[in-house]
């Protein structure tokens, strides 16, 4: 199966996966906002231990409405857009369209799915570290696994060949069936490192190094298993801490809500703490660490 994409936001994330798709021959489209002009002018560079890519010409747009039809979209832009993106991609999605939904939090695809009802939509849990260095330079420092999972049983064919294609263009690809879980699985690491680093100022090495905030991510964690186990997601002890060791090999990184932090832009609070926080108390649990730490980043936003 030859199957075509768009990525819809040229970011960090975005740019990455879609750049190992593109350099494979894939066809991909890009659409960007503020790197158009560059990415036109110049293409799209990705530094990568993995090796460099330099997508010299590639198909990038910064209207929706120019963009061909493609078989699968994906989703990379931040939740923090997620009130107006539904207006924003359907020039995008036609009647087979996919939607692969690489955005960290939970309950997003059920959200797409609700908007787009009659569409296959696949979710994409992504362990790498990158950010955006310059418009159209992306630098990846790390990683790159991709969990891959589809909302609904039906679509597993789909979601297999989108995997195929990923692991194709050297991206290490985990199929999973229950997208839920690995959703709850993603925030074991996302809840923790995503919030602490912006309440203690300082990245991830810096946590791991210190033996106090190193307990506080250990106490974050453990509630997050618990609040996964009342939601139906049992998640292994020993888990914890093969996310300490994952973390602890980790080149010393700044995640995403520490770089919104930074430039006081607008953090993920939503999808990646309200909503885990709210599943979770109508099933009879509390994460009141995680409420504290919730309470905390909206105190810090509230103070741009």
């Amino acid at each position: 199966m030859i199957l075509t994409f768009t990525v819809f936001g040229t970011g960090a994330v975005g740019a990455y996966y879609g750049g190992r798709l593109a350099e494979l021959g894939n066809t991909v489209h890009f659409l960007a906002r503020s790197d158009y002009d560059t990415i036109k002018e110049s293409g799209l560079k990705i530094h990568s231990p993995k090796g460099d890519i330099f997508l010299e010409n590639p198909s990038v747009f910064n209207k929706t409405d120019d963009i061909p039809p493609s078989d699968v979209v994906l989703i990379a832009l931040k939740t923090t857009g997620n009130s107006i993106l539904r207006e924003q991609i359907a020039p995008l999605v036609h009647k087979d369209t996919a939607l692969l939904v690489l955005q960290n939090g939970l309950g997003m695809e059920e959200e797409f799915q609700s908007w787009f009802p009659e569409n296959p939509v696949l979710g994409g849990m992504c362990f790498i570290c990158s950010r955006k260095k310059a418009p159209g330079i992306i630098e990846h420092l790390d990683y790159g696994l991709m969990t891959l999972g589809a909302l609904n049983p039906d679509h597993k064919d789909l979601r297999d060949e989108v995997g195929r294609l990923m692991d194709e263009a050297s991206v290490p690809v985990t199929l999973v069936d229950d997208l839920h879980e690995a959703r709850w699985r993603k925030l074991l690491w996302n809840i923790p490192y995503n919030g602490l680093t912006v309440a203690l100022n300082c990245n991830t090495q810096d946590i791991m190094t210190n033996p106090d905030s190193r307990h506080l991510i250990r106490v974050l964690m453990e509630e997050v298993i618990a609040g996964a186990a009342v939601c139906g997601c049992v998640i292994e002890k020993e888990a914890v801490e093969k996310m300490l060791i994952f973390t602890d090999k980790m080149t010393p990184y700044e995640p995403s809500m520490k770089l919104d932090f930074n430039y006081k832009r607008s953090m993920e609070i939503e999808y990646m703490y309200d909503r885990p926080l709210k599943e979770a108390a109508s099933r009879g649990y509390v994460m009141k660490s995680v409420f504290m730490l919730r309470d905390q980043l909206k105190f810090i936003q509230s103070r741009y």
